[in-house]
């Protein structure tokens, strides 16, 4: 959405604001395994593994699974969830295993 300010030049007028580039910007973080983080766009798993999410909480009660990578060499899996936490149920987990990616705001 647009934001607009009044002209210097024509207090009658308005212009076009400037973008706040923290808002428009996208990132990326390798989060740590069962660590609550922001809800990401979507999730990219770099590793071979079976994974599981949590939507609400980091209790491994709320944990959901069904994320499981047997070979991961044409790329990163892509899946478009928004989870707050993961961790990896067939290892420990390490950092790098996930990337959680942020393109705007999902909540």
């Amino acid at each position: 959405m647009a934001r607009y300010i009044a002209d210097p030049n024509n207090n009658k007028k308005q212009i076009p604001a400037p973008l706040n580039i923290t808002e428009h910007t996208g990132r990326a973080e390798t989060p740590v395994t069962t660590v609550i983080s922001h809800r990401p766009n979507y999730v990219i798993i770099n590793q071979t593994g079976s994974y599981a999410f949590a939507y609400q909480s980091g209790s491994i009660s709320t944990y959901v699974t069904g994320s499981v990578i047997k070979n991961i060499s044409f790329g990163p899996i892509r899946l478009d969830i928004n989870p707050v936490a993961w961790r990896q149920t067939s290892t420990a987990g390490t950092l790098g295993d996930i990337t959680f990616v942020y393109t705007g705001n999902v909540g």
